[in-house]
């Protein structure tokens, strides 16, 4: 068989990848703060070089990473909407996993009393702790993350602290998404809290994928999959044409 068939198959795999991605960042578009995902580059590589010829090119995967560029931001109007002004996180902590980053700010208050966004995750105080919200008549978050309530029976006008949100600016140690979906540093851990960021309260960030880019980068992928399929024909076209030539004439 011609070896230019493993070629287009390499090919073949990395838009597989791509288009999962792809179907990723347009199933999330309408997911409070979610960060796109980018897709895997393709790199060449010349393969026989030793022997002083070029004769294929095989494609490499150089990998992706996500956009930390924020989304657009909309007002809500709602006291426990929360929206991160420029780049940041919340620091979180997933259902199952170890801490993390999040620019969801869709908050509310569990049946438990803890402060959670919309997919179940803990917001953390600046002790890395759950913050537990009492009952309440009336709830504010200032732009620096603290939490003032009016407690349900207390007098009117009587404020009460909460916490604090655990906010970074982000990491010297540069940033990736887990297999769960949220960002750490690549290598596992979280910047710790510095609350330097601004929130805006009464507002959501919504997802920063553009679904134009996406449909269409969709629209090459499923063509450049199309050219390698039939590359695939060509090469077996070839290799059958070869073969018949080597047969001994009956």
């Amino acid at each position: 068989m011609d070896r230019s068939i493993y070629t287009a198959l390499n090919s073949m795999n990395i838009l597989r990848d791509n288009k999962s991605v792809t179907a990723q960042n347009l199933a999330n578009i309408n997911v409070t703060g979610f960060q796109k995902d980018i897709q895997i580059n393709f790199e060449s590589v010349y393969l026989d070089r030793d022997k002083g010829i070029d004769p294929r090119v095989m494609a490499l995967q150089d990998i992706g990473g996500f956009d930390p560029s924020p989304g657009p931001t909309q007002p809500t109007g709602a006291s426990l909407d929360l929206a991160i002004d420029g780049s940041g996180y919340f620091i979180v902590k997933p259902v199952n996993g170890k801490l993390a980053l999040s620019r969801r700010g869709d908050l509310t208050v569990s049946a438990d009393g803890t402060l959670r966004d919309g997919a179940g995750t803990q917001l953390l105080s600046v002790d890395l702790e759950p913050i537990t919200v009492p009952p309440y008549r009336k709830i504010s978050i200032s732009g620096d993350g603290i939490i003032n309530i009016e407690p349900l029976n207390a007098p009117a006008g009587e404020i009460v602290r909460v916490g604090q949100l655990a906010t970074t600016s982000g990491s010297e140690v540069p940033l990736a998404k887990s297999t769960d979906g949220f960002v750490r540093t690549i290598n596992g851990t979280i910047p710790e809290p510095d609350n330097r960021i601004r929130l805006l309260s009464g507002f959501l960030e919504g997802s920063n994928v553009k679904s134009v880019d996406e449909l269409v980068t969709g629209i090459d992928q499923s063509r450049a999959y199309e050219i390698n399929v039939k590359f695939i024909s060509t090469a077996r076209e070839i290799d059958e044409a070869s073969a018949s030539l080597m047969r001994m004439p009956s």
